[in-house]
């Protein structure tokens, strides 16, 4: 009996999976903070606790280690980064999880055209289709024009496309640094950006917030070893879809957290978006079989 043969395109699936299930864990603990904190001192204190998670990895590696040539790409990525979670962080307090991964769907888009315009990927037909498949999940979820779409729905949006600016940087600079770089220049940066509007809002912080920042800090930064892993076996189109998965994570953190009960409507639109990454998935699993 031959074992199962864990393919390139597997492995990335895989950890593109695990990188969503985790993130929706940062999402969770992260809305448990804001709704007590200002939102920016959050992302002050999730980079804090993320830069003591990164911090062994740095001396496993030494400093010389994490050094890079590609200083000017990672301070770019931070802007799109800071600015795009600032704007999430804001919006996070007064939304739904299941809603705040809904509009985080809507990031293929505009990472796949990132892609194709400036990586210069090209996107099989596959792909697009479920892409845009699940981006009819999503209309299905929000149902525009039958439910009002308030400011912070407003906002949410305002940082997608924010977000997969950093995506797309993060594509370029997985191929040249290793995970434990991109991590650790992002926490850097990002950390960075967040000191002064933390240091301007700071408020009192309980020993339990603190606890929760940590676990959101470990959170983020399992969470961004694994899109990146993903990053550096798949094409960045291939990955994106993977994370409408997230909406099922989010959902169940909604119920068991906050006690909401999702829209059966939610699930409809799961229902499109999960068959859309599992066509994907077998599509691409079948292709580099085929090329072998």
């Amino acid at each position: 009996m031959t074992k199962p043969v864990w393919t390139r395109a597997s492995r990335g699936f895989l950890f593109a999976v695990l990188a969503g299930l985790v993130f929706q864990c940062l999402n969770a603990s992260v809305k448990l903070l804001v709704v007590e904190l200002p939102p920016l001192q959050v992302a002050l204190l999730r980079w804090i606790t993320g830069i003591a998670w990164i911090a062994p990895f740095a001396l496993a590696y030494g400093f010389g280690g994490l050094r890079t040539q590609d200083l000017r790409l990672h301070g770019l990525r931070s802007l799109f980064h800071a600015s795009g979670y600032g704007l999430w962080y804001s919006a996070l307090g007064s939304i739904t999880l299941a809603t705040t991964a809904a509009l985080a769907f809507t990031a293929p888009l505009f990472v796949t055209l990132g892609a194709v315009l400036f990586l210069g990927e090209k996107v099989r037909r596959a792909r697009w289709i479920a892409v845009f498949v699940g981006f009819l999940g999503v209309l299905v979820i929000l149902r525009p024009g039958f439910t009002e779409i308030g400011v912070a729905t407003l906002v949410m949006l305002a940082s997608v496309p924010l977000i997969a600016g950093s995506n797309l940087v993060a594509k370029v600079v997985a191929g040249r640094d290793t995970p434990a770089q991109v991590v650790f220049w992002q926490s850097v940066f990002a950390m960075a950006w967040f000191t002064p509007f933390g240091i301007w809002l700071w408020q009192p912080v309980s020993t339990e917030q603190w606890l929760l920042a940590a676990f959101a800090g470990l959170a983020g930064t399992v969470a961004y070893f694994f899109l990146i892993w993903a990053y550096r076996l798949l094409d960045i189109s291939a990955v994106q879809p993977l994370m409408f998965l997230g909406i099922v994570w989010a959902s169940l953190a909604d119920v068991v957290l906050f006690g909401s009960t999702a829209d059966p409507w939610t699930f409809v639109g799961a229902a499109v978006v999960v068959a859309s990454s599992t066509m994907l998935v077998g599509r691409e699993s079948r292709l580099e079989k085929s090329a072998r």
